[in-house]
C-alpha cells in the first residue's frame, strides 16, 4: 500500500478508536507478551504473527506518545497484508503478513462514516463478471435479435435482474465433450432511476462490454481449436456479441436488494438505520424473522452485507454495517489482495453454507466494495463459482450520464 494512503487509513482513526480497540484486544488475549508490554519491558514488535491482537497503549506511554504508540501497532496489524486464503487459480495474488480482522472492520467503519453523502435521480453501476468454467454455447448466439427475456447477469449484479436482453436467430451447432478449459470476462452498465410521482422506475442497460476469453494453457487452447473452435458462452454471450443499449420501464424489484428472505424497496435504502444498534436491531428483526434465531447472526448479517455495499446505502449506513461485522466471530479478514482488475483490496470471508467461503474485497482507503466472490467447490476448488468486480458506482441526475471513477 502506498505511503499516502496508508496516511489516510491512519488519519482515519481518532484516538478514542485506537482505545477501545486496542483495550478490547487485551481483554480477550492478556498473554505473558501482553503483560510485559503493559509494564514497559517489552518493545513493540513490527510485524505481529497472524490472529495476534494489537497491544493495548504501553504503560510507559503517555499523551500524544500513547497515541502514536497504539496507531504504530494499528498499522501493522492491519495494513501489514495476509495471504487471502485462496490459490493462484482465483485470479488474485495474496500478499503475506498479519492482519487483524475487528480492527480493519472498525477502521473501515470510521472511513466509510467520513465519506461524503451523495444524492441523485439515476443510480449507476458498471460490473465485470467472470465465468472460469466455460462452455460451448449451444443455444442462440445473443444480441441479433430484439426478442426480450431474463438477462444473464448474475444475481449480486446491480444490473436490473428482468432486463431485457435480446437473443438471436441463429443456431450454433453441437459441438464433440468439452477437453478444454477456458475463462471468460465481460462487463455491463445499467442505470436505475427514479420517475416523477412515484410509480416504477426506469432502467436502462448496455452489455455485453469487452468480452474475453483466455485459456490457462496453449494446450487448453489447441483443445478448443481441435473441438471446432466453437463460440464459448461468456455469461450468456460471445466474444462476437455486439453491446446494445435497452431503456425499459418496470418496478422497484428488479433492483432491490435482499436482506435474508425479504426485499428491501428501493427507496426506503436511503433510509436505513445509521447507527450500530439501529441497523443491529432492525436486521435481527428480518434474522428472527427468516430462521427463528437458528441461524448465525454474523453469517446472516455478512450475505446481506453484499447487497447492502453494492446499492446507494448511505455512508451512516455503510459504517454501522462494518461495525456489526466487527463483532461477528464468524466474519473474518482473511487478508490483502490485488484483484482481477489490478486493484489492491482486503478480503472480508465467511463459510456461509456446506462450507464454503463467500468472499468481499474492500477498499482499504474508500470502505468501498470492490468485489464478490464465491469459491467453487470440488473440482473447481481452484477458482470461482462467481466473480463480480464492481468497476465504477455512483449516483448521476441524467440516465446515460457516468460518475467520475
Amino acid at each position: 500500500m502506498k505511503q499516502n494512503e496508508l496516511d489516510s487509513m491512519i488519519n482515519a482513526l481518532k484516538p478514542a478508536v485506537v482505545d477501545e480497540l486496542a483495550g478490547a484486544a487485551y481483554e480477550r488475549r492478556p498473554d505473558t507478551s501482553l503483560v510485559r508490554a503493559r509494564a514497559g519491558t517489552a518493545t513493540v514488535r513490527r510485524g505481529l504473527a497472524p490472529g495476534r491482537r494489537p497491544v493495548r497503549r504501553l504503560a510507559f506511554a503517555t499523551g500524544a506518545t500513547a497515541v502514536v504508540a497504539a496507531t504504530a501497532v494499528l498499522a501493522t496489524g492491519v495494513l501489514s497484508g495476509g495471504h487471502d486464503g485462496g490459490t493462484a487459480g482465483n485470479g488474485a495474488t495474496g500478499q503475506p503478513g498479519a492482519i487483524n480482522t475487528r480492527t480493519f472492520l472498525l477502521a473501515s467503519a470510521e472511513t466509510a462514516a467520513k465519506q461524503p453523502a451523495t444524492h441523485g435521480t439515476c443510480w449507476y453501476s458498471r460490473t465485470r463478471t467472470w465465468d472460469d468454467h466455460l462452455v460451448p454455447l449451444e443455444q442462440p448466439s445473443p444480441h441479433d435479435s430484439p426478442t426480450p427475456q431474463n438477462s444473464p447477469v448474475p444475481r449480486n449484479s446491480p444490473t436490473p435482474r428482468n432486463s431485457p436482453v435480446p437473443q438471436s436467430k441463429h443456431q450454433i451447432p453441437q459441438v464433440k465433450p468439452q477437453t478444454f478449459q477456458a475463462r471468460g470476462a465481460s462487463s455491463d452498465e445499467s442505470w436505475a432511476c427514479t420517475v416523477p410521482g412515484g410509480t416504477g422506475m426506469r432502467f436502462r442497460s448496455r452489455l455485453p462490454l469487452n468480452v474475453q476469453v483466455t485459456f490457462p494453457t496453449k494446450k487448453d487452447e489447441a483443445a478448443w481449436r481441435a473441438a471446432g473452435s466453437a463460440p464459448l458462452n461468456v455469461n450468456g454471450f460471445t466474444t462476437a456479441s455486439k453491446p446494445r443499449t435497452t431503456t425499459y420501464h418496470d418496478g422497484s424489484h428488479s433492483v432491490n436488494p435482499d436482506i435474508g428472505r425479504h426485499e428491501i424497496e428501493w427507496k426506503t435504502i436511503p433510509k436505513l438505520p445509521t447507527t450500530k444498534s439501529g441497523l443491529e436491531g432492525y436486521l435481527q428483526r428480518l434474522w428472527q424473522e427468516d430462521t427463528k434465531g437458528r441461524a448465525d447472526f454474523g453469517k446472516y448479517v455478512f450475505v446481506s452485507a453484499s447487497d447492502l455495499l453494492r446499492t446507494p446505502t448511505t455512508p451512516g449506513t455503510r459504517a454501522a454495517l462494518y461495525r456489526i461485522l466487527a463483532d461477528s466471530p464468524s466474519v473474518r479478514v482473511t487478508g490483502r489482495i490485488t484483484d482481477r482488475e489490478g486493484r489492491s483490496g482486503v478480503a472480508i470471508s465467511a463459510h456461509v453454507t456446506d462450507g464454503v467461503d463467500t468472499r468481499l474485497v474492500v477498499d482499504p482507503v474508500t470502505a468501498q466494495l470492490l468485489d464478490y466472490e464465491v469459491p467453487g467447490t470440488g473440482t473447481r476448488k481452484n477458482s470461482p463459482d462467481e466473480y463480480i468486480a464492481y468497476e465504477n458506482q455512483g449516483w448521476v441526475n441524467k440516465i446515460g450520464a457516468v460518475p467520475a471513477s
